[in-house]
């Protein structure tokens, strides 16, 4: 397991890829990013050079996910939504990216707020393992499949994450 998941220290790792945005909202817009969760990305790879990929309804196959909440620790975070997906114990190989959005609202400077979504590959697990009853943050998921490229309709940032994912997972 790397020794942190948490994203301040990997914002000023060198082997990690940082993008920031900065967001200037309204009072309204700013009180709805208030509620905003951090998440984790978990680019899960095998030892044949493939990713698991899960279908969420709404973006096509992507990258499996999970809220990570205030109290919450990443690394824990990441092992339990290995598990839960494939049911292998692989730990964390490395952080991959971290994508940090910050929000100010318009006209006060005091009012600021970061949110973190940080990718991570996990150890080559062997095979194509998938849990007896997958779940990504406590929902079931009955869309999996493992592929060694990137989807036809996977584009933008989605598509980026799972090319990070393949291309680390082939060195």
């Amino acid at each position: 397991m790397s020794p942190t998941l948490d994203p301040e220290p990997l914002c000023e790792r060198d082997d990690v890829d940082v993008q920031t945005e900065m967001r200037t909202l309204t009072r309204t817009e700013f009180e709805t990013a208030r509620d905003l969760e951090d998440h984790l990305t978990l680019g899960v790879a095998n030892d044949a050079g493939e990713v698991l990929l899960v279908a969420d309804g709404v973006r096509g196959w992507t990258l499996p996910g999970a809220p990570v909440g205030p109290d919450d620790d990443w690394d824990a975070v990441a092992r339990r939504s290995l598990e839960s997906l494939t049911g292998a114990d692989a730990g964390i190989a490395e952080s991959v990216r971290v994508r940090r959005v910050e929000f100010e609202r318009d006209g006060d400077a005091d009012q600021q707020r970061t949110t973190y979504d940080v990718l991570v590959r996990t150890a080559s697990v062997p095979g194509r393992p998938v849990a007896d009853e997958p779940t990504v943050a406590g929902e079931d998921v009955t869309d999996l499949v493992w592929l060694d490229r990137v989807p036809e309709d996977a584009s933008g940032a989605i598509a980026a994450d799972i090319e990070a994912v393949l291309e680390r997972s082939a060195e």
